[in-house]
């Protein structure tokens, strides 16, 4: 007795896949469109005000794995700048050149959740692309039993 186990394998295949994408866009949108359109407020010669505040606002809704709610022992400072970059922003006040540098660890911390959503995204394609192959064995297996 055989068992014809294809669909469970192209199943699995397109969910990864679909895992994959969940995961992996957000990093990339991020990383060849929002991260660059930050990088060009902050490293300006000399920065306004409101580009600061606004690169700021840009950072301050990351993606899934750049949430600033991860924190880690290189992170513990971020819970203070980000209650002070809030409070400033509620207020209406300015960011001087003195923020460039915290809003360049924020910037950071956003780079790496996108570096480790594309890399999830990379293990889910795999974890597919496996699937794939499972599904081209079951086939030849069946094939060759009928």
């Amino acid at each position: 007795m055989t068992f014809n186990d294809t669909k469970m394998y192209t199943y699995f295949a397109i969910a990864m896949f679909i895992v994959a994408l969940l995961f992996g866009l957000p990093g990339l949108y991020s990383t060849f469109i929002t991260e660059p359109a930050i990088e060009s407020l902050i490293y300006q010669d000399n920065p306004s005000s409101q580009q600061l505040k606004q690169a700021y606002i840009m950072l301050r809704k990351p993606h899934i794995f750049a949430g600033y709610n991860r924190y880690d022992e290189v992170g513990a400072g971020i819970e203070y700048i980000l209650k002070d970059f809030d409070l400033r922003v509620a207020e209406k006040k300015d960011f001087d050149a003195q923020d460039r540098m915290y809003l360049e660890l924020l910037l950071e911390r956003r780079k790496q959740g996108s570096d480790l959503s594309i890399k999830t995204m990379v293990f889910f394609v795999l974890l597919s692309l496996l699937g794939v192959i499972a599904l081209v064995i079951e086939k030849r297996v069946n094939r060759d039993v009928k």
